[in-house]
């Protein structure tokens, strides 16, 4: 067992760093430079071309990237949507499923698309005109908003403006433009090392057993050092942040500030990404996956409430196992009902989940639940239509 935990551990730190880390690091650095840049005026048109629509977000959701979701977090955040278009967006994001989805059967995702369209433009339009949810949801995204704004942060910056001009200077440079460019450095060093392993593996340059010291790939050796270099990394930042506190983004001066910000913010998603997928891996082999596998297939209205629930669950892991199960079923006499694929599919929100808890977690949080509580509804009313077809 414990050599189990201990290549779950190298397992996690690569999807941590090269799987689910350097996809979600390009993103957040794109859309957080873009936003620095361009924010101001992509709200503005949002706003004068009123696209603040539950199902125009739910149409962008659709593409399975992240930074669909992501790009609406940040212009909820400075108010151009209203909460009911971004459930819209959080019903309609399909993460990294959606390509499992359509290699099995893209007919599948047609209808469940389409199921979420209509989901997303029902609910996104009644919570959008319910003024009392309109009053709650402002409530809340001030509190997210002023989360960085508590007595200590406010003391810490107070401490840091006490700071001799000159040395305040070198501690602001040293951290956001000298450790975040180090950061975004090494993270893009390390992926392209990944990437060329990989590349010499694809072609036979070198034999993959070649590249597994201690039965372990040597990638997941690479991801474990980086995870070490970034666990480091967030820990000077917490510790300069507790200390001296932090920039804020309407303080930023130039494209360095937010690139260092940036970085940090990633640095604690991918760690958490790690985390969260160590305990999942590590619950799914506690379980076994045949134990899994036969209480799906037995219990189907049970399979649609694990579903749902399974959507709740930081990251890609929980979704992914739970497609593949699906359609390793799908045909067989253990078949799970269409209806459990599409409650978690509703459900979901994915890696973009790791952003919204340091962004707009009360948010999140509530809208998340919401789409959840419709994931149950939905999921249920096919399936009583799917026991009406096959009876």
């Amino acid at each position: 067992m414990i050599d189990q935990i201990f290549q779950i551990a190298f397992s996690s730190a690569s999807v941590a760093i090269f799987e689910v880390g350097s996809i979600m690091a390009v993103l957040m650095l794109l859309f957080g430079v873009l936003d620095y840049k361009k924010g101001d005026q992509l709200r503005l048109q949002i706003e004068q071309k009123k696209l603040d629509q539950p199902i125009l977000m739910a149409v962008l959701a659709l593409i399975p990237i992240d930074g669909t979701l992501l790009f609406q977090y940040n212009i909820y955040r400075r108010k151009s949507i209203r909460s009911g278009s971004l459930l819209g967006g959080i019903i309609g994001i399909g993460e990294e499923a959606t390509y499992l989805i359509l290699s099995f059967n893209p007919l599948s995702w047609l209808m469940i698309a389409g199921i979420k369209l209509i989901t997303a433009l029902g609910l996104g339009t009644l919570f959008n005109r319910f003024k009392f949810f309109q009053q709650k949801s402002h409530q809340w995204l001030t509190s997210d908003l002023a989360d960085g704004e508590n007595p200590d942060a406010v003391q810490a910056d107070e401490n840091f403006h006490a700071l001799p001009d000159r040395f305040r200077h070198q501690l602001h440079h040293f951290r956001y433009h000298k450790l975040g460019k180090a950061f975004w450095i090494f993270f893009a060093g390390a992926f392209i090392l990944h990437q060329t392993l990989h590349l010499l593996e694809r072609f036979d340059v070198v034999a993959a057993s070649r590249l597994q010291p201690l039965s372990i790939p040597f990638t997941s050796w690479i991801a474990m050092v980086a995870l070490f270099f970034v666990l480091i990394y967030h820990l000077v930042v917490r510790t300069t942040t507790r200390e001296f506190g932090k920039i804020f983004e309407h303080e930023f001066e130039d494209t360095g500030d937010a690139v260092g910000d940036l970085a940090e913010g990633c640095a604690q998603i991918i760690l958490y990404i790690f985390l969260v997928s160590f305990l999942v891996q590590v619950l799914i082999a506690s379980i076994g996956t045949d134990s899994l596998l036969s209480f799906f297939a037995l219990n189907p209205s049970l399979t649609i409430i694990i579903g749902a629930l399974v959507g709740l669950i930081p990251g890609t892991g929980g979704s992914l196992a739970f497609t593949t199960l699906y359609f390793s079923l799908s045909g067989t006499g253990s078949a799970m009902p269409f209806a459990a694929l599409v409650a978690c599919s509703i459900a979901l929100i994915g890696d973009s989940q790791f952003v919204g808890q340091r962004q707009i977690k009360r948010t999140q949080r509530v809208l998340h639940l919401i789409a959840f509580a419709a994931a149950l509804v939905i999921g249920f009313l096919i399936w009583t239509i799917e026991r009406a077809v096959t009876a």
